[in-house]
């Protein structure tokens, strides 16, 4: 049987929600936190995962959802620098295994890349899908 991921969903953003209610319903310990107490329900009813009310960019609130056991982290507010700084923490100070943020920046996105933190970078996936569903090659595409 596989090892249950303990992750951390800092935003509730539609995405972050989205993630969240997923890797619950999985069977993953999952605990999700959210500046605004009214966001977090957005998660909805089914949801078996923890909640708390605070600031993802504190480190003493990523403290009090246990970084230091967690196996990931999903930094999905819907601000590219709080993922990023969000990102930063969970991976330097904290040595989080798996940081994902969530950012729609291309600039970002690369420095995170340099930093050996994988990003989500949205339309970038949507882009390689396009590309992926319609056969089509990049330079066939530029044309």
């Amino acid at each position: 049987m596989a090892k249950r991921a303990r992750i951390i969903v800092v935003g509730c953003s539609l995405f972050g929600c989205a993630v969240a209610q997923a890797l619950s319903a999985a069977g993953h310990d999952v605990i999700v936190a959210d500046m605004q107490e009214d966001a977090l329900d957005g998660l909805g009813p089914d949801f078996d995962g923890e909640t708390l009310t605070g600031d993802g960019k504190s480190a003493l609130v990523l403290e009090e959802c246990g970084v230091r056991r967690a196996t990931h982290l999903v930094a999905a507010t819907d601000d590219d620098a709080s993922n990023l700084l969000i990102a930063e923490l969970a991976s330097e100070i904290f040595g989080v295994p798996h940081v994902l943020p969530l950012v729609d920046d291309d600039a970002l996105a690369d420095i995170l890349d340099d930093m050996g933190i994988a990003p989500i970078c949205p339309h970038r996936i949507c882009e390689d899908e396009f590309f992926r569903l319609t056969g089509l090659t990049r330079k066939e595409a530029d044309l």
